[in-house]
């Protein structure tokens, strides 16, 4: 008897997707939670470095009636002054912004630049952004992004993993030595 999860995916532009909100069973999740949900399955959370990438999935949330619900994305600040994808490990890419704007001070966020710092590791060092307001969701119901507590419950997005290939410099070694 096969026991093992059914689940519902999309394409889009070549991706596959989970979209928590398709599948009846899926809970809503905490930031940590929804990426070990995700990796559970064998995706990750999803990162938008693309226009293109956010266009699309935004269309299709829209067209399928889901723009009344919030979505985390693998964006984080985690550690560091500067939103970075976490499933690819790249920085929000300076030449579109889709962060919801707003005139909320509290934010902590320059409206118009929230990657003002431009090294993870030297803003790791002098950092103090945790998990409030750390963690980037689809917001409804534009579905723009906008930094939340990372501990707050939210439906969420899942993509199918890429596959890098590394010229690793392998040393053979055994369990024995130490």
């Amino acid at each position: 008897m096969d026991i093992s999860q059914r689940i519902t995916t999309i394409q889009l532009d070549g991706v596959q997707y989970f979209v928590s909100r398709m599948n009846p069973y899926s809970p809503e999740l905490n930031y940590f939670l929804a990426y070990q949900y995700c990796r559970s399955l064998g995706l990750q959370l999803a990162s938008f470095e693309t226009k293109e990438k956010v266009e699309s999935m935004t269309q299709y949330l829209q067209n399928a009636g889901y723009s009344k619900y919030n979505f985390w994305t693998s964006g984080n600040r985690l550690g560091t002054g500067m939103f970075l994808w976490m499933s690819t490990g790249l920085p929000f890419n300076a030449t579109f912004d889709y962060f919801e704007k707003s005139s909320d001070a509290s934010t902590g966020l320059d409206p118009l630049d929230h990657n003002s710092n431009t090294s993870p590791q030297r803003t790791a060092r002098d950092s103090s952004s945790g998990i409030e307001r750390g963690c980037v969701h689809l917001k409804a119901p534009s579905l723009r992004w906008e930094p939340e507590d990372c501990l707050a419950v939210k439906d969420f997005i899942c993509e199918q993993t890429r596959c890098y290939y590394y010229n690793y410099g392998s040393i053979p070694v055994s369990s024995a030595q130490g």
